[in-house]
């Protein structure tokens, strides 16, 4: 049996080049990373080799490569077929889609096309929140089953599970390939809108350190799952303005099994 992999989300050190970002995680402890992949800012044509080195260099496994968009249309646009070439080539685990589409039927064509480009191996999961088009993973079950694809997952975050007031489920079911850990807050449970975007990307905090339920942080921890710990916190960020350190912060705090 494979090992579950116990990862440094790209979204902890933004400030990071994507290359890099493999070799924070690394020199951090971890044996995992994400990946984030944006054309319109630091993957420009050289960061597929820069990346691979880094990921030859370090050893480190992607847990997922993100972040795609649902967006108008109902086929997979040029930005979703080099997310998954990217992901195929990099030996990524998941990629991570998240739909502001508004037409729900297109958005189930194209992430079906999307899954069609994906190869045996590489799981396309449906990242639900507040922020989103499919805000609760009851609504996010009811998309995959219509997308009706074998590459097509869910991606349970527990601040965006908490906001939807939804139970942690099985994590054995074959839907939730992985998951994205964190602890938070309760007031982020009663935001909507920009205030919860803003919540989601700046007031997450390291593992036993906030409020979230703790049967959900032991039960994910415990789990045979991938986790990917999605620790996007501002006072991280300035109290560790150096990402690397930041890493070494996060690796310290949230160790898996104890």
């Amino acid at each position: 049996m494979t090992e579950p992999l116990w990862a440094l989300a790209a979204g902890c050190v933004p400030d990071a080049k994507p290359w890099d970002i493999p070799r924070i995680a690394f020199e951090a402890g971890f044996l995992s990373s994400g990946m984030w992949v944006d054309p319109k800012t630091t993957w420009g044509p050289d960061a597929l080799i820069k990346t691979r080195r880094a990921l030859r260099d370090t050893g480190i496994s992607l847990v997922d490569v993100e972040v795609g968009w649902l967006e108008p249309g109902d086929g997979a646009e040029d930005t979703h077929k080099l997310l998954v070439d990217v992901a195929l080539e990099l030996g990524a685990r998941n990629l991570l889609m998240v739909s502001r589409h508004t037409d729900l039927e297109a958005s189930i064509s194209q992430f079906r096309a999307i899954c069609d480009r994906a190869e045996e191996g590489l799981r396309v999961c449906l990242e639900f929140g507040e922020f989103t088009s499919i805000k609760s993973l009851g609504h996010a079950k009811e998309f995959v089953s219509k997308v009706d694809h074998p590459n097509a997952g869910i991606l349970i975050d527990l601040m965006h599970l908490n906001r939807s007031g939804e139970a942690l489920p099985d994590l054995d079911d074959l839907r939730f390939p992985y998951v994205q850990s964190c602890d938070f807050y309760q007031s982020s449970a009663s935001m909507s809108g920009r205030d919860y975007i803003m919540a989601a990307v700046d007031d997450r905090c390291c593992l036993g350190e906030g409020e979230g339920r703790l049967g959900d942080l032991v039960g994910v921890a415990r789990s045979g799952k991938d986790v990917s710990l999605e620790i996007r916190s501002k006072r991280l960020r300035e109290h560790f303005p150096d990402p690397w350190a930041r890493g070494v912060e996060i690796f310290q705090k949230c160790q898996r099994y104890v």
